[in-house]
């Protein structure tokens, strides 16, 4: 007779299964098209492993488009908005987690609530703006903005970080001649490391995928980042799905490299931000 604990452990794992294999299924897809030549694409029925794997696709994204380019530019976006609203967050985050004030529970509900506004909604008003100050077709306004609209969710999480760090620690550095500015730096940053470095990869995968500020304010072929570079695989009568996959793929790849060099990191930001 089997156990309670082993039946439990067969239900769980009978319903971690299929979720765990629905949620890699597209990726799996993925890797397999990326393989596949472009016939074999469109032959009928599809098959899900490549009857002829080939790399060539790999070889020909980069002379079918300025790949390099793009992956250069969402990597500035990407970069530059978290340095960005990094510079704004910590100290905004530092005065909310250790300085009170009246209305603070209401502007600290305010940044979270805005986050729930999508930034397609002021697109217009955005356009406008950004036209008037000539500001158009720029990888600055790119970065600006999605610094802007991280910003909110970036001070509120860096707060809960701050939260969790013992003011008596910058007290006896302010004993010892350390002005607040001073004790924060010192005390309080190197502390906080892991979740400014959660926020930070948090920060830069929203550059990294921003997809409707390009589109819309950027026209030069080369200040285009990958997420609309993508878009020259799909053509007007055809879809280049084996080469898409393959550039896709790439993609991906850059935020997995990315979270396995700061995992660690991460994963001490993140429990220490639910102790919170």
């Amino acid at each position: 007779m089997p156990t309670p604990r082993t039946i439990k452990l067969v239900g769980i794992f009978g319903l971690l299964v299929p979720v765990i294999f629905v949620s890699i299924f597209p990726l799996l897809v993925m890797i397999s098209t990326s393989f596949k030549t472009s016939q074999e694409v469109y032959i009928p029925p599809p098959t899900f492993l490549p009857r002829a794997p080939t790399l060539q696709n790999y070889v020909d994204i980069w002379n079918v488009v300025p790949l390099g380019t793009y992956f250069w530019n969402s990597l500035l976006i990407g970069l530059g908005s978290t340095f960005a609203s990094l510079v704004l967050a910590i100290p905004a985050a530092y005065a909310l987690a250790r300085y009170r004030f009246a209305g603070k529970n209401f502007y600290v509900l305010f940044l979270l609530g805005i986050q729930m506004f999508p930034p397609i909604v002021l697109i217009l008003g955005l356009f406008r703006l950004v036209a008037g100050f000539n500001m158009l077709d720029n990888l600055l306004t790119i970065i600006v903005l999605n610094a802007v609209f991280g910003l909110s969710f970036n001070t509120w999480m860096l707060m809960g970080f701050f939260m969790t760090i013992p003011q008596e620690i910058e007290e006896a550095a302010m004993m010892d001649g350390n002005s607040r500015v001073g004790a924060m730096l010192r005390m309080v940053m190197p502390l906080s490391w892991p979740g400014i470095t959660a926020v930070s990869i948090f920060s830069f995968m929203n550059g990294w995928n921003e997809f409707t500020l390009p589109l819309t304010f950027l026209r030069s072929q080369d200040k285009l980042p990958l997420t609309i570079g993508l878009f020259k695989f799909v053509t007007r009568f055809k879809v280049e799905w084996h080469q898409l996959m393959a550039a896709s793929l790439l993609a991906t790849l850059v935020v997995v490299v990315l979270f396995m060099i700061v995992q660690e990191q991460l994963t001490r930001g993140m429990v220490a931000f639910s102790e919170k």
